[in-house]
């Protein structure tokens, strides 16, 4: 990417595909919203990305230049989802061909008494075990024998598969027979993807690293074909790709490792967030992003927060991505009555096509969504337009929550708040999990909410929880393509080290002559990567790790190397789990390196001061309604507002790509950098 070019984020998701330009100095943000074409996400992708430089044409804008576009993409994600992945092979040490599906013996579901364990994206006939063996450490016990490779050749042309997986018992601690597979179908298979363990991830614990090697190999060729069209159209030099971890990646690492971008339309709206902390100085929050399909949910905490515990539809992904839960919780989420009569919403959605019955495509008998729910209750008056050139249809929503209403014996009000209410408390549960759950207190913490349903619940949500404030971004239902405009290139690497420490203090620890080798060849491989992208080492960050856990332990902390390790392991130790053991004997697991540039500055947005009362005039007088039945409110659109101005509850804050819900005993006040900050009411508007 070349700077000063014209950038352009692009979000795919269920309902829209969502676009940013930023046009440089002086110009701003420019945004663009149309409905996602599921059938062949790409088409909707190109077409977004005309309209928007017509726009900035429009604007007296150059547009002769090929843009540069940062992409979050839902295609390897959907296509593991959807079971439309390729076939692909399994290949391992012999005796070793069930790992992936016995798994773990965990149970999420500790009283089900017939657990169904989620099924790898392949058949066993596809599991092919070769005959070698290496020991924990690397040391080979059983060599690789060529007759074994020619074999292996044999049967894999015999298997008709178009991607194939290698993962091979403790590949991580020696790669040498990975290479010679590799080597020998790379010669006489060539036309077949493939994925190594050793290289994808080289860690220890075989069931995670098969299942993401094999969740890789299962959706390469589908992401591969889709990358390569946008690579084709766009530039191969001018497309970026989303990556899980909150980066970016050219288009060939996603084309050869796409299980990168699992969560990539998520992980842009983290980032966003990010950005969001930086002009605010609101630095604790929990994001809530809400879509047409799910809520996505994650803590910021100073910083963005990492796991390497992911999962896609069930199956583990042990690669550092940002930590993001998702509920089945969206605008478009159908609400349904069990054979109990009790009221549940989701996970099942109408998706993009044909929608929630407001939008006016579904054919009867509707199906009541969230989105309809809020209709029916004022707070999306019909006949609103929303972007993508919808406009919504009040009677459709009400015949669908009606439907519903009949169903269960309820009135018309009362379906349509429970709707609400069941799925609010499914977003709680979310928002508990990665905050509460892992020991930090709600009432420090503020919510964020984006995604074009966000703000319809988060005041709400927060009075429930306990939450004191409530953060919409500008531009709420863009936030996460503005995250691909901040996102920089960036690389993770990780070598298992397993070594026992002993009980140790101070810095110890990260100068043990092993621990340093490891990380010192993790960091080399993290400042090759950014010096390959051409990006200079003033501009380069590189953040280092450990995964640390007590001798004895099945799950590992990863604390980043700073002054005493051992000290941060301890203190992260005792939040998580109520205890610490400094007698206790440590293990370095795994040595990790992150990469990334310095990010980009987005265009600032200084909102004047209005300097008196918001005029009477901007809010228009609407009618909201509960169980109980109609109440006065008002409705202003967010533009018409400048800094300082001030929204008293109930009242809806309408703009282009979201509407923000401000119950009674709540208010919102803009900021001067277009940020609504939505607190309590005490005593009067604007009092702490």
């Amino acid at each position: 990417m070349q700077t000063g070019a014209i950038r352009i984020g692009v979000d795919t998701g269920g309902t829209f595909t969502d676009l940013v330009l930023d046009a440089g100095p002086g110009r701003g943000l420019l945004t663009h919203k149309l409905l996602s074409t599921p059938a062949d996400p790409g088409r909707a992708v190109l077409i977004g990305i005309a309209a928007i430089l017509e726009k900035l044409r429009g604007l007296g804008g150059r547009t002769d230049a090929t843009p540069d576009v940062i992409h979050g993409s839902t295609v390897a994600t959907n296509a593991l989802l959807e079971g439309k992945v390729a076939r692909a092979a399994f290949v391992t040490t012999a005796g070793f061909e069930d790992v992936p599906w016995i798994g773990r013996q965990n149970r999420p579901r500790l009283y089900e008494l017939e657990p169904q364990k989620p099924q790898p994206p392949l058949g066993r006939d596809l599991a092919v075990g070769v005959p070698e063996r290496l020991r924990y450490d690397g040391v080979v016990l059983e060599p690789l024998q060529p007759a074994a490779l020619v074999a292996l050749v044999h049967r894999l042309r015999g298997l008709d598969v178009d991607s194939i997986a290698v993962c091979l018992l403790h590949s991580y601690a020696n790669p040498r027979h990975e290479q010679l597979i590799a080597e020998r179908l790379a010669a006489d298979l060539p036309e077949l993807h493939m994925t190594l363990s050793s290289v994808l991830l080289p860690e220890f614990r075989e069931y995670e690293r098969a299942s993401t090697c094999l969740v890789n190999a299962a959706v390469a060729p589908v992401m591969g074909r889709y990358i390569g069209r946008l690579a084709d159209e766009l530039g191969r030099d001018r497309l970026r790709v989303m990556a899980s971890a909150g980066g970016s990646l050219p288009p060939d690492v996603v084309a050869r490792e796409p299980v990168h971008t699992i969560v990539s339309g998520p992980a842009g709206g983290v980032v966003g967030a990010a950005t969001v902390a930086r002009v605010t100085g609101v630095e604790r929050f929990v994001t809530l992003d809400m879509g047409g399909t799910s809520t996505d949910v994650s803590l910021y905490h100073g910083g963005l927060t990492y796991t390497t515990e992911g999962e896609i539809a069930g199956l583990p992904v042990k690669l550092p991505m940002l930590d993001i839960h998702t509920v089945g919780a969206g605008g478009g989420s159908i609400a349904w009555i069990d054979a109990g009569g009790a009221l549940h919403v989701g996970p099942e959605s109408t998706g993009a096509e044909p929608g929630p019955a407001c939008y006016g495509r579904q054919q009867p008998p509707y199906r009541a969504t969230v989105t309809d729910a809020h209709v029916v209750l004022g707070h999306l008056p019909g006949a609103t337009p929303l972007g993508g050139g919808l406009v919504l249809d009040g009677e459709r929503a009400r015949a669908a929550v009606g439907e519903l209403a009949r169903e269960a014996g309820l009135t018309l009000l009362d379906a349509a708040a429970g709707i609400l209410r069941v799925a609010e408390v499914t977003m709680a549960r979310a928002v508990q999990r990665i905050s509460v759950e892992r020991g930090f207190d709600l009432r420090e913490l503020a919510l964020m909410p984006f995604g074009g349903a966000g703000g319809l619940h988060a005041a709400r949500l927060a009075e429930q929880l306990g939450m004191p404030r409530v953060v919409v971004p500008r531009d709420p239902g863009l936030l996460s393509a503005i995250g691909m405009l901040a996102a920089t290139p960036l690389y993770n690497f990780s070598q298992a080290v397993m070594r026992r420490i002993g009980a140790v203090d101070g810095p110890a620890l990260a100068n043990e002559p092993s621990v340093q080798a490891a990380l010192a060849a993790v960091v080399e491989k993290a400042r090759h990567a950014l010096d390959a992208e051409g990006i200079p080492r003033d501009r380069q960050i590189i953040e280092s790790s450990l995964d640390l856990r007590y001798t004895g332990q099945s799950y590992e902390i990863t604390v980043p190397v700073v002054a005493d390790p051992a000290a941060e392991f301890a203190q992260r130790h005792e939040r998580l789990y109520g205890y610490r053991s400094p007698e206790r004997e440590l293990m370095v697991v795994a040595a990790r390196a992150r990469a990334r540039a310095v990010p980009p500055e987005l265009p600032p947005l200084e909102i004047p001061q209005r300097g008196g009362p918001l005029p009477a005039g901007l809010c228009q007088r609407i009618e909201l309604r509960d169980q109980s039945g109609a109440y006065a409110g008002v409705s202003v659109a967010r533009d018409d507002l400048l800094a300082g101005d001030c929204i008293v509850g109930p009242a809806v804050i309408r703009e282009y790509s979201a509407t923000t819900l401000v119950p009674a005993g709540w208010y919102g006040s803009l900021t001067t950098a277009g940020h609504i900050m939505l607190d309590r009411l005490t005593a009067g508007c604007g009092d702490e």
